[in-house]
């Protein structure tokens, strides 16, 4: 399928094939993922050149530290700039937000580190300002569901902001960081064993892995039908993102 016709904008996208936008991306990326590997003495050519991914483990604020902690101690050892991907699931996704809210996060990474733990160890978000969030998911969202309540209500508890940056609209395409990968589990297909689990959702597209159907990022949260977006609806923030629970994308009848 990956001579298929590529869906023109506001359709699901199923091919199996990377999205454009991230092949070239990665093309740029793996340019300097070379260069680095060189200066570790690693030599081999671009064709060679393994795609060097991290993936960080699920495991709420603790994982969210790990993550950070880890990619401080790649980056000291000269490793991080040899990754060509970052991908989290859960906690981890916590760590992963925060650190790309800052256009080349990588190349400061003591001063953004610092920052994020200075947020993690100062005041937390007051229940008056998450009760505004939540209020304000009720009013704009036409599915309203206890995964907002979770967001506005528990996860600021842990991540001390309420971050209402879109994916699609922090990311940089000449940036300078791995290429972002966050994951989630569907748990009604996970459950029920009818359907890939996996979803997964970039600066670019957001959709199922294994089957291989995407949407654009800027219209994760739209209703789709026959592979039509059929209601637009407003781009689902990091906050919302950062929950790691129950994700429910309208792809039915593609």
């Amino acid at each position: 399928m990956s001579g298929s016709k590529p869906q023109e904008s506001g359709s699901v996208r199923i091919q199996y094939s990377l999205n454009k936008k991230e092949k070239e991306f990665v093309a740029r990326r793996r340019k300097d993922v070379l260069q680095s590997l060189k200066k570790l003495q690693i030599h081999c050519s671009e064709n060679e050149m393994p795609n060097i991914a991290l993936l960080g483990s699920g495991g709420g604020e603790r994982a969210m530290v790990g993550l950070l902690g880890s990619l401080d101690q790649l980056q000291k050892a000269g490793l991080l700039d040899c990754m060509l991907y970052l991908s989290g699931v859960s906690g981890s996704t916590w760590c992963m937000a925060s650190l790309y809210q800052e256009s080349d996060w990588s190349t400061k990474l003591e001063t953004v580190k610092d920052k994020i733990v200075q947020r993690l160890s100062g005041p937390a978000v007051s229940w008056g300002d998450a009760y505004d969030k939540l209020k304000k998911y009720y009013k704009e969202k036409d599915i309203f569901s206890l995964t907002d309540v979770w967001a506005a209500m528990f996860v600021t508890v842990y991540v001390k902001e309420i971050d209402e940056h879109t994916l699609s609209d922090q990311w940089d395409q000449k940036s300078k960081d791995p290429f972002p990968i966050y994951t989630a589990i569907d748990k009604h297909s996970k459950q029920n064993n009818d359907g890939d689990p996996w979803f997964e959702f970039t600066p670019y597209e957001a959709g199922y892995s294994l089957i291989r159907a995407f949407v654009e990022t800027s219209s994760f949260g739209s209703k789709f039908e026959n592979g039509r977006k059929i209601e637009n609806q407003p781009e689902i923030d990091m906050l919302y993102l950062q929950v790691g629970a129950v994700w429910v994308v309208e792809l039915s009848h593609m």
